[in-house]
C-alpha cells in the first residue's frame, strides 16, 4: 500500500475495528482519512453488523427500512460518490470512466460470532450480505465490460460459519491485495477472508 491514499467511511462508528484497521494500513505504508480530501485511490465502507432482533417477519416497516438503508442504500450511494470523486462528471459523460482507476471496498456485515450461533441467526445476516453480492457484482461488470473503467469494487464479508469472530488483519491483508495490480485485472470481486479455502 505504499503511498496510496485510503478514504474509510463506518456505518456504525465502532471506533475499535476502525483504528485497528486504519493502523494496520497505516503500517502497510498506506495514508488514511476518514473523510474525502480528493485525489483518493481507495474508499472503504464499513456497513456495521446487523443489529439483534428476534424475527425478520416480525419487524416493523420502520425497522425494515433503517435495514436497508443501512445495508444496501447508504452502500450504494458511497459507491456512487465514490464513483463521482474518481471520475468527475462522469455521470455526464461515460467516455471519461475509459481507463481510470480506482478501489472501492465495501466490508459487509460480519456473521454472527460465538459457540453457539443458530442457522437462524445466521440467515438475517445472509439477507443482507446477499443483497451485497450482486451490487458488487454488477456494478464491476458496468465499470469494466460497459465503461472500459479500471475503478473496481470489492465486497469483504467478514467472520465465518462457524461463529469465530472476524480477523482485522485478514481484512486488512485482504484490503492491500484489493489494492495489487492483479487484483485489479482479476474477475473476482467478493472475498471472505475469514474462511479457509
Amino acid at each position: 500500500m505504499d503511498g496510496k491514499r485510503v478514504c474509510i467511511i463506518a456505518a456504525d462508528g465502532n471506533e475499535e475495528r476502525i483504528s485497528s484497521i486504519t493502523s494496520m494500513i497505516e503500517e502497510k505504508g498506506g495514508q488514511v482519512t476518514l473523510e474525502d480530501t480528493g485525489d483518493i485511490d481507495l474508499f472503504i465502507h464499513g456497513t456495521g453488523n446487523v443489529p439483534n432482533f428476534p424475527k425478520l417477519t416480525e419487524l416493523s416497516r420502520d425497522e425494515w427500512d433503517k435495514l436497508v438503508n443501512q445495508f444496501i442504500n447508504t452502500p450504494a450511494m458511497i459507491t456512487q460518490s465514490a464513483l463521482d470523486t474518481f471520475v468527475p462528471g462522469g455521470s455526464d459523460d461515460p467516455r471519461k470512466f475509459k481507463d481510470v482507476k480506482g478501489r472501492i471496498v465495501i466490508i459487509g456485515p460480519a456473521l454472527p460470532a460465538g459457540k453457539k450461533i443458530s442457522g437462524h441467526e445466521r440467515a438475517k445476516v445472509e439477507v443482507f450480505r446477499g443483497a451485497l453480492r450482486p451490487f458488487a457484482t454488477t456494478v464491476n461488470q458496468e465499470l469494466s465490460d460497459v465503461l472500459k473503467s479500471n475503478v473496481r469494487v470489492f465486497l469483504i464479508l467478514p467472520g465465518t460459519v462457524d461463529g469465530k469472530e472476524p480477523n482485522d488483519e485478514n481484512i486488512v491483508n485482504t484490503i492491500n491485495y484489493l489494492m495489487s495490480d492483479e487484483a485489479g485485472s482479476s474477475s473476482e470481486v467478493i472475498f471472505c477472508p475469514d474462511e479457509t479455502r
